[in-house]
């Protein structure tokens, strides 16, 4: 049988690299457009209006305009003015 002979380099690299492949194998997978808007939305009501809790669901009524469902029961609607003001209201449909 042959004799595999490893210089110092070589037997630091394999912890290393080993190590690594482990690591890309657990990545997480990124979140998804849909994940990121509604922790998006839920960040804006909560800044301009009490807390809905999570965000549940959203609707696009328009470009910047959004009818969000909050856990809280809320339903709010998230547009930008023409000044590009962020507005938050209460969702005029749901009063």
């Amino acid at each position: 049988m042959k004799q595999l002979h490893l210089t110092a380099r070589t037997a630091l690299a394999i912890p290393f690299f080993g190590a690594l492949l482990i690591a890309c194998g657990q990545a997480t997978e990124p979140p998804s457009h849909d994940e990121i808007m509604r922790e998006d939305l839920g960040k804006i009501i909560s800044v301009r209006e009490s807390n809905c809790g999570s965000v549940l669901g959203y609707t696009v009524d328009d470009r910047m305009d959004f009818r969000v469902e909050c856990e809280s029961g809320e339903v709010y609607r998230i547009h930008v003015s023409p000044e590009g003001r962020v507005n938050v209201d209460p969702h005029e449909s749901d009063n």
